[in-house]
């Protein structure tokens, strides 16, 4: 019975100063950060459950990031209760 030869994977290893890009990649559309969103720190509490939900289902609905819908409502629930 012939044994198989063994596949060549030395192209699957990079050697230090020799990485070249791979072929057919897409490219990250990277945007650089805006002033707001280079200024903004972590804000961490604790919603229930069906909030979260429902808060996360609605920013999705109305193509917004978390942090916008967030931010958005505060602004209104300030102008309302000074």
């Amino acid at each position: 019975m012939a044994t198989k030869k063994p596949a060549d994977l030395s192209d699957l290893v990079a050697t230090k100063g020799r990485a070249a890009p791979v072929a057919n990649v897409l490219s990250r559309n990277v945007k650089p950060l805006g002033e707001a969103e280079a200024n903004n720190v972590p804000l961490n509490f604790r919603v229930p459950a069906d909030l979260r939900r429902r808060f996360r289902m609605f920013a999705a609905k109305h193509d917004l990031k978390l942090n916008e819908l967030l931010r958005l409502a505060f602004d209104e629930y300030e102008k309302r209760h000074g």
